[in-house]
């Protein structure tokens, strides 16, 4: 899952530590720089990484990306190559799902994908899935 920022300000780790902030459970986000574990718990559940312009990951992330939305079709593909265009920061997380069922581990990252949305302009992709907006499927990808 990957979330594409367009917005100007900076995604940081502290952004992703305010995100999970406010939540009973016992979240960490263990990290420095512009990686991180996800945990609950005690339990890790994602990996997590913010690639920016000049990092040496961000090219090949949005060049991915674009590849992949190239291939769908429908009204809100021109949007997601926009912000694919646009796109300051590509938020990467790598869920760990485990023993645990995969609703449980999608579920407790949910604070995470609400705050991006909730406070940075940019769009979800999700593998096998396509590109969310805050309102929700904007371009489905196989």
């Amino acid at each position: 899952m990957r979330y594409v920022v367009v917005d100007e300000r900076a995604l940081t780790l502290a952004d992703v530590r305010r995100a999970f902030a406010a939540e009973e459970e016992d979240y960490g986000v263990d990290g420095t720089g512009s990686g991180a574990d996800v945990s609950i718990d005690g339990r890790t559940i994602a990996q997590l990484a913010i690639c920016v312009p000049g990092d040496g990951s961000f090219d090949d992330e949005r060049s991915e990306l674009t590849e992949s939305a190239n291939e769908g079709a429908g009204p809100g593909k021109a949007t997601v190559l926009d912000a694919l265009g646009r796109a300051r920061a590509i938020l990467s997380v790598q869920v760990l799902f485990g023993d645990a069922a995969p609703e449980e581990v999608l579920d407790a990252l949910g604070p995470l994908w609400s705050f991006l949305q909730d406070n940075r302009r940019g769009l979800l992709q999700a593998d096998g899935e396509g590109y969310y907006d805050a309102d929700g499927l904007i371009l489905e990808l196989e």
